[in-house]
């Protein structure tokens, strides 16, 4: 089943393939043409959006098709007030779609009003099913503008999340310093935690802590061998400490690494063979 975004995609890419190469539209795309260079038809969908009666289906459909738009229309920008303000007033829709499609759009285009709701959200106490937006995609979408999160707000959530796609978010958004590390070695470790998270975390505190990571990726290497899940993360961190920072213990560890990459998985030796690959600093 194809999905909203991947409609869009398809879409977007037919009208600038035809535009590059002048080749005919099928219908829907040269519908979105059409609607891209129209102020009335932009203004008429935006109307919709705005009118509390418009049904949902209507309204996804109109978030859908000035998605799409917003990527060339040139007509689009002209009318942005009435845009935001229509999309503002989604924001308490009593569908989570229109919620999501709003605040997403509104999130794209650094408006103050979505970022201090989302903020809210997530600072909100309620049980995650209560909430208007899921904590996952409420990080994601402030994570648009890094300066729309709090590092603190992040890290309770790492620390404490509702649930993995939450986690997973917090580290991908948390900042590379010596506040965030210790925190994310420790989801490192923990075995428990989803390894799409835990997969994050070496390219994130490798050149905070070094010395550390190195110590932590050796201990892990050498209780859990290099056919675990997480020994070819591991070893692409280890990749990517700067050259200043190789420290006696950083270069332990990577002969360590070394050392097991006949026993690894192809993944573990691609990643050795980028260790093996790592630029030497200028004498």
């Amino acid at each position: 089943m194809t999905s909203i975004s991947d409609y869009k995609a398809q879409i977007l890419q037919q009208v600038q393939e035809a535009h590059k190469a002048s080749d005919p539209l099928d219908p829907d795309a040269r519908k979105i043409l059409d609607v891209a260079g129209s102020e009335g038809q932009i203004a008429d969908l935006i109307k919709r959006l705005a009118d509390p009666a418009t049904p949902v289906a209507e309204q996804l459909s109109a978030l859908n098709t000035l998605g799409i738009v917003s990527n060339f229309s040139k007509v689009l920008p002209t009318q942005a007030a009435d845009l935001i303000n229509a999309l503002r007033g989604l924001i308490h829709s009593p569908d989570a779609e229109v919620r999501r499609q709003a605040l997403s759009s509104l999130s794209l285009r650094g408006d103050a009003v979505a970022q201090d709701y989302l903020r809210t959200e997530l600072q909100s106490d309620k049980p995650e099913a209560e909430k208007s937006i899921p904590t996952y995609q409420a990080i994601a979408m402030l994570g648009v503008d890094g300066k729309a999160l709090d590092k603190s707000l992040l890290l309770n959530i790492a620390r404490n999340p509702p649930d993995e796609a939450s986690l997973v978010q917090a580290v991908r958004h948390l900042p590379a310093d010596k506040d965030t590390a210790s925190v994310l070695m420790g989801i490192l470790r923990d075995e428990s935690k989803p390894m799409a998270a835990r997969a994050l975390i070496p390219d994130i505190v490798n050149n905070v802590d070094p010395g550390g990571f190195a110590a932590q990726a050796k201990q892990m290497l050498e209780e859990h061998g290099a056919a675990s899940k997480i020994a070819p993360y591991l070893a692409l961190g280890l990749a990517g400490i700067r050259p200043g920072h190789n420290e006696p213990l950083v270069d332990d560890t990577k002969a360590v690494v070394r050392s097991l990459a006949a026993d690894g998985s192809d993944a573990f030796q691609q990643a050795v063979s980028q260790l093996n690959n790592t630029i030497l600093p200028d004498k």
